[in-house]
Parts: structure tokens; sequence; C-alpha cells
């Protein structure tokens, strides 16, 4: 057991045996220990005391002690004790430490139970009161120097406190010395007016605990309310320590554990070679001296999930090749939130390998088996804490999406402007054509004086045709590739509906399958057409070829007319070529034509894209707006407030990086960054208005330089956002205000504000932050957060194990050519002596401070 650091161990602390009066057993004697043990596990207890009414038996609780030992329960001795209080007594239970009580043969217990009955015969009735009240109970108690503490039984019945001390009785028990040290517990305590009564009268409310209270086997661990403790071993201490911070140790029911966590990580080779290191899903603490190889162990875990490294890359790539050794292999065992166990495997230079609890394995990343998992090395907390507006997106993002989103308008925006681009050049294009069409005809018109266009009628036709036919050709060629690309990405929809089955709806997807399947049916059709238009082009290709033959078997007769025309003057040949640019013209000034009146349709596609795109940043800004709200709401030392594109700072800055060189001064790129609300609002007035609004905050020269830096930049400057303003108040001053401890302290705050992630991970955080606030702020967080967060820390600050109460404590220590790791948890008295020692300087250093402490007090 308690090889995960503390555990929930049912407990019962209140149960009798054959040796109580009111105890009935009428089995075989020698069987009692075994069936009583067989009853304990049936009942799941794992700790229990044993009370029996104002006796104790030393050789009986032995015996049960030791056969619950071997089965993995934890027995205590103590007695029901009623005491002189009220009409019928204060059934009162005490609990011994039997290390301090039973010592060395002894039996104590007996000692002060003779001495408690010393002038009353039949002690061992219930209802016998002893000679002592509960003030001369705790103080014999306390004169015998030996550990106990005090559970009243059963308090709201009959002998019960709340039952017997009513009224002024229960007032004047508080001004008993020992009571709040001692009295640790209250069994069956239901009534909210009577604790709250305690509460006032005492000061305090003990642990509420349970016990069943059984006078036969067949009553053990029956009744209505059941308690757990957490604790790290079977001891007195353990549960004596348990009772006294119930509000973190004591429980009514089991803890159910919704989160994804780390559950061991085994090397092979390496630094760590033969070792499994075993986690718990909630507080682990790696200590150790300096140098010991504590983030050795957080590197690993972080090599193996895929976690990038923030800060020292080329040092920690290089500390991985030196914990996992040449062929050294490290493998973790995790549990996602749903209790599904995984292994994530990888061999130092590797890949990773994720195989599930059967051994299938899944082609997935170790990151997407958790809701979120964080990492910060040595030095990540203060660095990360410096570019406060990155770190609402950093922790945030992963929960609003929609990037695919942004870039697919994004998209759609360069692609208009490209279009407009190509669009704006048409006039001057048309301008260009008309002129060498109108040269043509005038260099033909000399032909034409002259009759030769008659001559060569014949040829020049044949050559129109040709070209008229190369033109369609060419509209041919554009429409396939249209037709080609558009069913290329259209997927087969049945196939969406393969291996999935409807438990309820079988007829409705059946009729569904059929429809897609008709869809595929007519998309099939679709790709056949254009097989088939792909083949009839090559038919346009052999009619063109015809021609293209017909032509060459007319070279003869053209030849022919050419020499009969015999005129030195003019270049005859030359006449046919010019038919052929003059009707090339004309084809390309009707293209350029069509082209022109598709402008507007591009200006629309623009807009369009643009306000989408912007609607999108909205959607994704309400989203952080949302999570900023839940965090402003779950603590109070931090506080975010979040403006839409309000980072006008950041966005100035990159337009007088994009557009260095212009002239503009810092005045205008103020009034441009406050003017614009951002690259695409600068490009849209560019491209749509001529930069009419740009111009009338820069002059004519200047808008001509950034008009050139548009054209060359444009696809880059759309891409960019500018960012949402965000600004974080740390105890309502901003964070870039304070120190870098106290940024990183609100760093930790805010990552623990995201109740989302199951992993935390990070080394040594004492580095960046001072002991103050790690215990007023961050170690309170973690209690708080432990039990849906697994936290595992490297650190040399005793404060975070310690008043962390960690489930686990791992020690580290360098030895030769490996690193040791001694396992154990905040409760076991060796992992005392380990901290005291490695943290606070030894023993001797610890108890100076704390005389020191103490006479300052």
């Amino acid at each position: 057991m308690f090889d995960a650091g503390l555990e929930l161990i049912k407990a019962d602390f209140h149960l009798h045996t054959q040796k109580d009066k009111e105890f009935s057993y009428t089995g075989e004697q020698n069987d009692f220990v075994k069936s009583y043990i067989d009853a304990l596990k049936q009942a799941n207890i794992g700790v229990g005391v044993l009370t029996n009414h104002n006796k104790f038996d030393k050789d009986e609780y032995k015996a049960i002690k030791k056969r619950a030992n071997r089965e993995g329960i934890f027995i205590l001795p103590g007695v029901e004790l009623t005491v002189k209080e009220g009409a019928n007594g204060v059934h009162t239970l005490i609990v011994f430490n039997p290390d301090e009580w039973l010592e060395n043969g002894n039996n104590y217990i007996q000692t002060f139970l003779t001495t408690a009955f010393a002038t009353v015969s039949n002690p061992e009735n219930r209802n016998t009161k002893c000679t002592y009240d509960l003030k001369n109970v705790l103080e014999r108690l306390e004169e015998y120097g030996r550990d106990y503490f005090v559970v009243f039984a059963h308090v709201d019945q009959n002998s019960g406190l709340f039952k017997e001390c009513s009224g002024g009785l229960l007032e004047s028990l508080s001004g008993i010395a020992p009571f709040k040290k001692r009295v640790l517990g209250l069994q069956k305590a239901h009534s909210r007016d009577s604790l709250a009564q305690f509460e006032r009268l005492f000061g305090y409310i003990p642990a509420l605990v349970e016990g069943s209270d059984p006078k036969s086997i067949s009553e053990i661990g029956k009744g209505t309310h059941e308690v757990y403790l957490k604790i790290g071993e079977f001891s007195y201490s353990a549960i004596k320590f348990a009772l006294q911070d119930h509000k973190n140790r004591v429980f009514n029911a089991p803890i159910e554990i919704k989160h994804g966590y780390i559950e061991s990580i085994s090397f092979q080779g390496g630094k760590f070679d033969g070792q499994t290191i075993r986690f718990s899903p909630e507080l682990n603490t790696l200590i150790g001296v300096r140098g010991s190889g504590k983030s050795s162990v957080l590197e690993a875990i972080r090599y193996i999930i895929g976690l990038p490294v923030q800060t020292d890359k080329e040092y920690k790539d290089s500390l991985i090749k030196n914990i996992f050794g040449s062929g050294g292999k490290a493998i973790l065992s995790v549990v996602d939130k749903h209790g599904k166990r995984y292994s994530i495997s990888r061999i130092q230079g590797e890949r990773v390998n994720i195989l599930d609890e059967v051994g299938n394995d899944l082609n997935i990343t170790a990151l997407s088996l958790f809701d979120g998992v964080q990492y910060f090395g040595q030095k990540d907390l203060s660095s990360s804490s410096d570019h406060e507006n990155c770190l609402l997106e950093k922790f945030v993002s992963g929960k609003v999406g929609q990037k695919a989103d942004v870039d697919s308008c994004v998209a759609e925006l360069i692609t208009a402007v490209t279009q407009l681009l190509d669009v704006g050049k048409i006039p001057a294009q048309i301008e260009e054509t008309t002129t060498k069409k109108a040269e043509v005809e005038h260099r033909m018109s000399i032909f034409k004086e002259k009759g030769v266009d008659a001559k060569l009628k014949k040829q020049t036709g044949y050559t129109k045709d040709r070209e008229k036919l190369i033109a369609i050709q060419a509209k041919i060629s554009s429409v396939l590739r249209s037709l080609h690309n558009s069913y290329k990405s259209a997927p087969m929809l049945a196939e969406e509906l393969q291996g999935f089955e409807s438990e309820y709806n079988k007829d409705i997807f059946a009729a569904a399958t059929n429809v897609l399947t008709s869809i595929d049916h007519q998309l099939q059709q679709i790709g056949n057409t254009i097989q088939q238009i792909q083949s009839q082009s090559i038919e346009f290709e052999t009619v063109m070829k015809n021609l293209t033959n017909r032509i060459d078997s007319l070279a003869d007769e053209f030849a022919e007319i050419k020499r009969e025309i015999n005129d030195e003057s003019l270049d005859v040949d030359a006449f046919v070529t010019m038919t052929a640019d003059l009707e090339r013209y004309k084809n390309q000034l009707k293209a350029l034509e069509e082209k022109a009146t598709s402008r507007a349709k591009i200006e629309m596609a623009f807009k369009k894209a643009a306000r989408e795109r912007n609607e999108i940043l909205l959607t994704l800004f309400k989203a952080y707006k949302t999570e900023v709200e839940r965090i402003n709401g779950s603590q109070n030392e931090l506080k975010i407030q979040i403006e839409f594109k309000g980072d006008r700072e950041t966005f100035k800055n990159q337009l007088k990086s994009d557009f260095r060189g212009t002239s503009i001064s810092d005045a205008k790129y103020q009034v441009i960054s406050e003017k614009f609300n951002d690259y695409v609002a600068i490009v849209e007035d560019w491209i749509l208005n001529g930069g009419k609004e740009m111009q009338t905050i820069i002059s004519s020269s200047e808008y001509a330089k950034l008009s050139v830096k548009l054209q060359e930049q444009y696809s880059d400057l759309i891409k960019r956002q500018v960012m949402n303003k965000v600004e974080i108040y740390y105890h309502e001053k901003l964070l870039r205000h304070h120190s870098i401890g106290q940024r990183a302290s609100a760093l930790i705050l805010f990552i623990l504000a995201q109740s989302d992630n199951d992993i935390i991970l990070i080394d040594q955080p004492e580095d960046d932050l001072d002991n103050k606030i790690i215990y007023d702020e961050v170690i309170s967080s973690i209690v708080k957060k432990k039990q849906g967060i697994q936290f595992i820390f490297a650190t040399h600050n005793a404060n975070i194990p310690v008043l962390g109460d960690a489930e686990r404590v791992l020690v580290v220590e360098y030895q030769d050519t490996k690193i040791d790791v001694s396992q154990g948890n905040i409760d076991l008295k060796e992992t005392h002596k380990q901290i005291v020692d490695i943290m606070e300087g030894g023993k001797e250093a610890f108890d100076k401070r704390q005389l020191i402490y103490t006479s300052w007090k």
C-alpha cells in the first residue's frame, strides 16, 4: 500500500469485540479473530479502533492487530469510557498511541482504567460511570506524558456529549486546558445547531468521524455514514494528523479522480536505469540538494510527452542525452480522465510510441490524452511573465479555437487582392493590345491597296480559322482544370457512415446511407463526364490537326499565288503572319474586356471575406472575455482586462517596422494606428479606394512609397492581427510594474486559475518566488486545486512539500554514475528526516531556528 503516496482509507473509530459485555458472538472461539478481520475486509475498513466499554484487553488487541496487519488493516487500541458528566454519563472514545501506552510489555491503558474505576463495581457495564469527570479524565491522561486523542461517541444521542452536556455544562468544558489539543473527533454529529454551538464555545470544530458501534460481527461497518482518512502509512501519528488537518485529510466518501495523470515513469538504461518512480494524482515533490538530479526527472517527463522547451534549449537537449544515455528508454504509465490506461514510451532520439491498455499502437500525440499539461523549467516562470499580452493566449487559446476559419478568410482576402491587382492592369493591357492591333491593321492596309489581300484571301482565311480554334482550345483547357480541381476535392460521402451503427435509429441511418450513396453516384457520373470532356478535348486537338494538315496540303497552291503577285516591295509571307497576329489581338481584347467586368464581383468578395474575418475575431474575443471573467471570479489576487483589437502600441510599432523607408513620421504612425483597426483596413483603403483615407494623414510622396510597400507585402500583412489588449493586475497593480518574483507568482496563480489543466510540472519555482508569496498564495491555491490537478514540483523549498501536504515526496540523490530516487510521502518518519536534513540544513539547524522563532514570538 501507499506506493503512490497518501491514500484514502475507510476508518471505523467505534468498534467493539467479544470482550465487550454487549457484543454477541456464538461461533467457535478459535475462529473469532479470523471472522472479525474478514468482516472488516468485507466492509472495506482499513483503519479500526477497538473501543470496548470501559475495558481494554491487551491480548485480544494484539491478536486482532497481528491478523489485521497481514490483511492490510491497521488496528489501534482504545476504550469507550463512560465519563461522569450529565445524567447518563458521556461516552468518550479514547485512542492511545500503542508505541507509548503499550511499550516494553507494559499496559498503561489498563493502569489508567484501574484508577478511573478504583471505587466502582461492575465497570464493564456501558452505563457504569468512572470516577472522573471530563476535566479529571484529561488531566489524569496528561499526567502519563503519553500521546492520545479523544473522539466523543454518538454525540447527538443518549450518553452523547451534546445530549448530556446541554446548556451551561457544555460551556463549562471550554475552560479545560487540554481540550482543544486532545479532542480531535465527534462521532455521528449531524446536528448543525449543536456543531455551531460547539464552534462558538470552543473556537473550532473537530473532525466529524464515524463508527459502526457493532454489537455483533454482522454489524461491523454497518451504518448510513462513512469516513475516509487520507494517510501515507499505517501509524498512530498519521491518523492523528489526518484528524488534526481534517479539512484536507478527512472525507465522507471516496474521492473520484476526474483528471488525467501520470501514474509512473520507468527507465531502461541511463542515469535512472532499472527504476520505476510512482506518482500520486495530486501533489508530488522532488527534493534533493542542488545537482542531485531533480530536474532530470521533470525533463524526462517533458521529453516523453513532447512538450516544447521555452528556454535553454541547447542545455536541455544535452541533459536529455545525458539522462537517457545511448539507447536509453523511458516509459510513462498514464491514466486519462476516463480511467483508461496508456503506455507512452520513447527511446532517446526516436519517436514517441503510445499503446492502449490491450497493447494497440495508437497514432496519436501524448498531449491528446490530457486536457492540458503545463510545464515550466528553471527560470521559465520569470521569463514567461515578462510578456503580459501573451499569457492569456498561452493558457486560454486552446478553449476557443477557430483559427482555421480565420485562415480561410485570410486566404480569400489575399486571392481577392491578387485578382484586383491583376484587374487593375487591364486598362493598360487593353491600351497596349489596341495599339498593337492598330499597327497591324495599318501595315496590312498597304497590302489591301495593292489587292494582295484578295489574292491571299484563301490562305488568310485558313489562318483566321486556325487562330480561332487555338483560342477555343485554351478555353477548353481552362474549363477542364477548374472541373478537375473541384471534383478532386469532393469526398466520397457514403464513407462517412462506414463502420458506424446506430443503436436506436437504424432506419434513419439506412435512409441516410441511401441518399449519400446516390450523391456519390452522381459525383461519379460527374467524374465520368469530366473524363469524356477530356477525351473530347483530345478529339478537338485532332480537329485542329486536320486543319493544320489541310493548310499544309495547300502549301504549293499558296506558294504559286505568292509567285504570281511578283511584287518585290511587299513581304507576302509577312501579310499572312500579320493576319494571324490581328486575329490573336482581337481575341485578347475580347478576353480582357470580359475580365474587366469582373472587378465588382472581386471587390464584393474582398469585403465579404473582410467582414467574416472580423466577425470570427469578435467571436474569439467574446470567448476570451468569458474565460477572463471566469478567471477573475475564481480568485482575488489577479484581475484581467481585455479590449478588442486594443493593442494599438504594438500595432504602431509593427507599422513602423513594415513601412520603414516611407519617411512617415512617428506622429503620423500614431494617427494611422488609431484610425485603422488593422492591416486589412489599410489594404482595403489602398486596393478599393485608392488610399483615400490614408492620404488624409500622409503626403502624396509618402503614399507613393507606402503603395509600393503594400504591393510588395500585402499577402504577409493581411495575415497579421492586431492583438486584443490584455492588462493583468496583480493585487490591483499592473503586472508589468511588479518585480520579477511577483510577476512569476502571478503567473503561477494564473495557471492555477485554469481548472482544466490535468498536469502541471514546475522546476524549482522558489528560484522565482519569495517564501511569503509561496505560502500566502501559491501553496494555498495548490492545496485547493490538487484534487483536480496533478502537480509535480522539483524544489528546495520545504514549504511546498510540508505546507502543501504532499501526497508523494521523492528524494533524489546523485551517486557516482547514477541517480537514485527514494520514494516516500509526507506521513513517513523517514521522509520527515530527509526533508529536515536536505531542506532545513539538518535537525540541529532546524531546532535552532525553532528556538529563535519561539523567542521572537
